[in-house]
């Protein structure tokens, strides 16, 4: 996979970098086009639509087009989204949002990565000179959100997961005394976030989901960087899981 996702991995690529538009570049932001690839162990068959979370308007035109024909096909669409489903107080929802961000470094901004009137890049100045935007809500891309559906792990899940096995992160005053809208320099101590949960526990959890599912013709729109853990994992259960090049134009 050529493109790679936006989805967290800008959390780092981004901030080791002054020239954003290069990152961006070089992740996939100022593609035109999406490429799926395809997927199968003979009974069931995975179509993978990599995604990006900042795009051009041309790139979710061409999802729309490719979610339209698989759907056409039969396929259902397995959607990314670590939305918290649980109800949370107001102090919850804060802890919570101060411990993401601890562990990535920078606040997830909950309009999106881009900010158009104020002309920032995750909170920082950025000259949209391309004219990129967000990545639109599923529904706009075509998907049929009745028979599709959100399989992810909501992120107080992968925040508890973490926890569970690296213990309570302790927030310190520089947490709590720097706002949101500041830039986050407070010291931290993160243990294998990336790798171990916003990839690997994603990526069980996923295989799982298209282990069990019934449809035998799943499309999967995740950021790219998903890939190759996903096939890893469904191997790990199906030997037979293997890349299908055959049915790349076939769909």
């Amino acid at each position: 996979m050529k493109q790679k996702s936006l989805f967290l991995l800008l959390f780092i690529a981004l901030l080791l970098t002054s020239c954003m538009s290069m990152a961006l570049r070089s992740v996939g932001a100022y593609r035109e086009h999406n490429s799926v690839s395809f997927f199968s162990n003979g009974n069931k068959t995975v179509a993978y639509i990599p995604m990006v979370h900042v795009g051009k308007k041309e790139f979710y035109a061409d999802t729309k087009s490719k979610v339209d024909s698989l759907q056409r096909n039969g396929y259902i669409v397995f959607m990314e989204s670590v939305r918290v489903k649980d109800s949370l107080t107001a102090p919850q929802k804060d802890t919570l949002r101060r411990k993401i961000r601890y562990l990535l470094g920078v606040d997830l901004n909950r309009n999106g990565y881009l900010d158009s009137v104020n002309g920032t890049f995750m909170g920082r100045k950025f000259k949209n000179k391309e004219g990129l935007t967000n990545q639109p809500k599923y529904h706009k891309m075509g998907v049929d959100t009745i028979k599709g559906r959100i399989e992810d792990v909501p992120m107080n899940v992968l925040l508890k997961a973490y926890e569970d096995q690296y213990g309570k992160i302790a927030l310190s005053n520089c947490d709590f005394e720097t706002s949101f809208d500041q830039k986050y320099s407070c010291p931290r101590q993160v243990n294998n976030w990336m790798k171990e949960f916003v990839l690997g526990y994603r990526n069980r959890y996923l295989a799982a989901a298209i282990i069990d599912e019934n449809n035998q013709k799943i499309a999967v729109m995740y950021g790219a960087m998903h890939y190759g853990g996903l096939l890893e994992e469904l191997t790990k259960t199906d030997s037979t899981w293997t890349e299908r090049k055959d049915l790349y134009r076939k769909q």
